[in-house]
């Protein structure tokens, strides 16, 4: 990716280089310069989706961190990947008084006492290469496409070429909301289609790189991802945006939640009450206003 600013990746292993723990979950302070750490960890899965949570204590090359001196807790946070369903893990193990989470808890989840402290919903779009003559598609084209179902793109009123699929090999946060939505809309995947049009990539920097290079791949990121090579399509007539994740309109929003487990810490109980604050609130909106791939991550 052609970018001045840190990528994802570099942020992380700066502040794994920074916290002295390269490679392992990482403890982050802020405000906090006598080092005397709050007994609360938050377990964040995807980070470039929580920066309002996540407030760590360095500041990018071209970036300050605008929320490190919010708060003065303790955080764990992956800088490996390790798939979108950790954060819920770790409470539910005990490794973590809050976790983060995108999807709607399980019913077993919710049997196991893990309670759901929804504070927005984020959109995440449909992205293709710039070049690529489709500007807008049904909901039901979008599912079909990372069904299998529709195999090529003059199939939607593009070009006569496959279409490939590109996502992160951990699991991601659209697989789920691609997942119940088929479920909803009674599509069944074709398992031998997406054996050969789904290509999997490491993170989010290397999704974009690909869309970059090839006019017929397709993929999913949260709205704030873009770069020059690529563009949002429309999805039956909505664009992602902030204003569509707040009236609902768009076809694909997912969670974003904080869980907890029965009998929360009353440190735990206090932080989730600054999120919901107006000032908790003001940080979301803030979080959520930037583009993240070149000022965040």
């Amino acid at each position: 990716m052609n970018c001045s600013c840190c990528t994802r990746r570099h942020f992380l292993k700066l502040s794994a280089a920074a916290a002295g723990m390269m490679g392992f979950p990482q403890i982050l302070s802020a405000g906090n310069p006598a080092g005397k750490l709050p007994a609360l960890t938050i377990s964040v899965t995807s980070r470039c989706i929580f920066p309002f949570v996540v407030i760590g204590h360095e500041d990018q090359k071209t970036f300050p961190n605008p929320y490190k001196n919010e708060t003065a807790c303790r955080f764990t946070m992956n800088s490996d990947c390790s798939g979108v369903n950790k954060g819920v893990a770790a409470v539910l193990a005990g490794k973590a008084d809050i976790g983060t989470l995108h999807r709607p808890l399980t019913a077993e989840e919710q049997a196991a006492g893990i309670r759901e402290t929804r504070l927005d919903s984020l959109a995440y779009s449909v992205i293709v290469h710039k070049n690529n003559p489709v500007n807008e598609l049904g909901t039901e084209q979008v599912l079909k496409i990372f069904a299998g179902r529709i195999r090529n793109w003059k199939e939607v009123g593009g070009k006569d070429r496959d279409i490939l699929i590109y996502r992160q090999e951990c699991g991601a946060n659209y697989d789920d909301l691609i997942g119940q939505a088929l479920q909803k809309a009674g599509i069944a995947k074709d398992p031998e289609r997406l054996k050969q049009a789904v290509m999997s990539v490491e993170i989010t920097d290397n999704q974009f790189e690909k869309i970059a290079d090839l006019e017929m791949a397709v993929t999913m990121a949260p709205r704030f991802f873009w770069d020059e090579n690529s563009k949002a399509l429309k999805i039956s007539g909505i664009l992602p945006s902030r204003e569509a994740e707040k009236n609902g309109d768009y076809p694909f929003l997912a969670n974003i939640s904080l869980v907890t487990p029965s009998g929360a810490l009353e440190s735990a109980q206090k932080y989730l009450a600054f999120m919901k604050s107006p000032h908790g609130k003001e940080l979301i909106e803030k979080g959520l206003a930037m583009d993240w791939l070149r000022q965040g991550f």
